[in-house]
């Protein structure tokens, strides 16, 4: 798909299919897509991408979030893949606001030229380091 097409076609997804797993060529091609994105400052190593594709720890996930925010429905919409993008401290004061943008945009495209439905999200990242029982070490 040219990268015009897959601008306009972009659309979030609010009702996916959770035993509709995405595969790993995809998924492989996703994340790559997010590490060519465009960061400040080319600071690659203040961002941190964590896949998660377990369905217990997804709907801890979603109801971690769903609690923060005082939310009555599945803030992930039954997304089998959660692809969360963080970052550590940058070498430049929020710039890693632009930079997780870039990387998500970058995403968010590559998805929907390989047909894999999307939707950006915000939020999970905090709510998940002030939670220690949804640290990575217990993925």
């Amino acid at each position: 798909m040219e990268t015009m097409k897959a601008i306009a076609k972009r659309k979030s997804t609010r009702a996916f299919m959770p035993d509709q797993a995405v595969a790993e060529p995809e998924l492989d091609a996703i994340l790559a897509a997010g590490c060519a994105a465009p960061v400040g400052a080319g600071d690659y190593s203040s961002l941190h991408l964590t896949v998660v594709q377990n369905p217990e720890t997804l709907s801890k996930i979603s109801e971690a979030v769903k609690e923060a925010f005082h939310m009555d429905r599945d803030v992930l919409y039954g997304a089998p893949v959660l692809v969360l993008v963080s970052s550590s401290e940058p070498k430049f004061p929020n710039i890693q606001y632009a930079n997780v943008g870039c990387v998500m945009e970058n995403m968010l495209l590559a998805a929907t030229d390989l047909g894999v439905d999307n939707i950006y999200l915000w939020g999970a990242v905090n709510v998940i380091a002030n939670m220690p029982e949804l640290t990575k070490s217990t993925w």
